[in-house]
């Protein structure tokens, strides 16, 4: 799994943003994203991910635990499912250990 930790604190003021802009207050935006993503993965201890490595995780996560398509599609917002196909490939190594497990 991408990040396995869990924070002994749950802070939901992490994602919102101190800053104020014609949007309104709090608005999230790429830098914020970016900025809060890589505390996380100093405090997990993770480096040289993104917050799209995250996205295509969950995207990869959802299909080996559900394999529903429509899942991925609905989780990641594509609105169309074949984005969501590609999380449906299989490597060699997962070939591999799926034929074994017969």
């Amino acid at each position: 799994m991408f990040i396995k930790c869990q924070l002994k604190t749950a802070d939901f003021k992490l994602w919102k943003s101190q800053a104020t802009n014609a949007h309104g207050e709090g608005r999230l935006n790429p830098r914020v994203i970016y900025s809060v993503f890589n505390e996380v993965c100093s405090l997990a201890g993770v480096e040289g991910h993104t917050p799209h490595d995250a996205r295509h995780a969950m995207g990869k996560h959802l299909i080996e635990k559900t394999g529903n398509i429509a899942a991925v599609q609905r989780q990641l917002g594509h609105t169309n499912a074949a984005y969501s196909i590609q999380y449906a490939r299989i490597t060699d190594q997962e070939l591999a250990e799926a034929l074994d497990d017969r």
